[in-house]
């Protein structure tokens, strides 16, 4: 009978990615089940500002988390365009990230004006895990690149040796420590991601656009 590694057509290959955007998708649903909850608690006549006023934590807390997925999933989807086939490595990845993706919810509900000493370190820490995961998956295709469409394109060849990959995965983990050490900083280490673009930058300076190191004077 044959294994996962030695059976592996395009099919298989559609249902995974299939299956990972129906989970995101269900994990994005999910967030805003807070806000079903307290549409039922508002009275008639009353206006938009106030039920913002009353709301505000838990709006926020929505807007951020489908804008953090969002951006998560879309990640996602770039690194599987470089993807022609996988194996059991690559799958289990894939849960992985997705293990983080359905904690989200879960982690946002936490940050809901609930006074959880440890609710901010626990959602910095789930975005910490999802972005190493995916960078994970990535460094998997690039030691495995049977599994990559075309290795011979430029762009793929940039995006295998690219390391500006690491700069979210960088600041999210200060923002972690900040957030473990000055408990009362909240979410807001979290801006530090602003930083993101430049560091991207500072990280992939010196690479050619085929994705080679530029020669040092």
């Amino acid at each position: 009978m044959a294994t996962l590694d030695e059976r592996r057509t395009e099919e298989g290959f559609r249902r995974l990615i299939a299956f990972t955007d129906a989970v995101v998708a269900i994990a994005l649903t999910l967030l805003v089940l807070p806000l079903a909850d307290f549409a039922g608690e508002i009275e008639r006549g009353s206006d938009l500002g106030t039920v913002f006023a009353d709301h505000d934590v838990e709006l926020i807390s929505f807007v951020i988390s489908f804008i953090v997925i969002w951006v998560l999933w879309r990640q996602h989807h770039r690194s599987m365009e470089y993807f022609k086939s996988y194996d059991s490595g690559l799958m289990n990845l894939t849960f992985l990230w997705l293990f983080t993706i359905v904690v989200l919810p879960f982690a946002t509900a936490l940050l809901d004006g609930k006074d959880i000493d440890w609710a901010n370190d626990l959602y910095i820490g789930v975005l910490l895990l999802s972005v190493i995961a995916l960078t994970a998956l990535e460094r998997w295709g690039v030691s495995h690149p049977d599994l990559l469409d075309d290795v011979d394109d430029p762009g793929t060849r940039k995006w295998m040796t690219s390391r500006g990959r690491y700069a979210t995965m960088i600041l999210l983990a200060v923002a972690l420590i900040i957030a473990i050490v000055v408990p009362p900083s909240g979410s807001w280490p979290l801006l530090m991601l602003v930083l993101t673009g430049p560091m991207e930058w500072l990280l992939t300076r010196g690479q050619t656009d085929d994705g080679e190191l530029e020669p040092q004077d």
